[in-house]
């Protein structure tokens, strides 16, 4: 098991959460999150510090469940690439001729179809298809149920909000 922290406890480290729990056969274990908000439990899962203690638990692995793009890189820079843990979800599609980087989230009922690139510590959320032959930049964010058409290029720290629809050869 990789005992795993989560970085935020809002509403996408909510999801996120329920991703790792409602998945019976992943080995990733959350055993806290840390978080500055007042909440002290979500799931039976503590609250274990605020943020910065990330600091506190260097034999561990995070995942940083944070929209906030530019709020997840700085982390995701901070505890460092090698330290972060990819969460998928169970009813995802990924297709096998398609990378995802280290730290992103693919949420459910989401696919990646062949040849995609999924940067660093992005979130590809809800419902979202991502089809052939694109490129989703580091720290990027596709909410829910986006549509990004084949041969697109999303460029990093991009937010791309629900329900848009890239056609296409889009550049975003």
């Amino acid at each position: 098991m990789i005992e795993t922290i989560l970085v935020g406890a809002g509403g996408h480290g909510k999801v996120v959460l329920d991703a790792v729990l409602s998945n019976m056969n992943t080995n990733i274990k959350i055993i806290g999150f840390l978080d500055d908000g007042e909440i002290e439990e979500i799931a039976g899962i503590k609250k274990i510090g605020n943020i910065r203690d990330y600091i506190k638990y260097k034999d561990k692995k995070f995942h940083i469940a944070i929209g906030n793009n530019v709020l997840r890189e700085k982390l995701s820079k901070e505890i460092g690439e090698n330290n972060l843990v990819t969460i998928i979800h169970k009813t995802a599609y990924v297709s096998s001729m398609s990378n995802v980087g280290k730290g992103s989230y693919i949420g459910a009922m989401t696919a990646i179809n062949p040849q995609c690139e999924i940067g660093k510590s992005c979130i590809i959320n809800t419902g979202t298809i991502v089809e052939h032959d694109c490129y989703i930049g580091d720290y990027s964010h596709l909410s829910y149920r986006v549509l990004v058409g084949s041969e697109s290029k999303v460029l990093s720290r991009t937010m791309v909000e629900m329900g848009k629809i890239l056609e296409r050869n889009s550049n975003v």
